[in-house]
């Protein structure tokens, strides 16, 4: 993406009304492309983030991309294993963290 995407990609983040809210909390939400584009973005910018992978594995889910679901699953377990998530980003997350778990496992049976 070029800075003018990215800069048009953030607007249109903070312009959504409740969008953390609705992607990370509710787990609902009208835009599951302006949600994986925000995840893929964070990564970009940090690849060891633990809130870009979460938002991307939740936003693929939705998508119906469950293979990337899980590997953007995986990379925020090992994230968490290896201790390069901080604690209180990982305490904060933690309810979606379980959510988005229980969801993909559940979906492998």
């Amino acid at each position: 993406m070029s800075h003018d995407e990215d800069r048009e990609l953030l607007i249109r983040v903070t312009d959504t009304k409740d969008f953390v809210r609705s992607v990370l909390v509710e787990d609902n939400f009208d835009d599951w492309k302006l949600a994986q584009q925000l995840g893929e973005f964070l990564i970009r910018i940090d690849p060891e983030g633990f809130l870009g992978h979460l938002i991307l594995a939740r936003a693929c889910r939705h998508q119906g991309d469950r293979e990337r679901a899980m590997h953007e699953f995986d990379q925020c377990r090992s994230l968490i294993a290896s201790g390069r998530v901080d604690p209180s980003e990982q305490m904060a997350f933690a309810p979606e963290f379980e959510k988005e778990q229980q969801i993909l496992l559940s979906d492998e049976k």
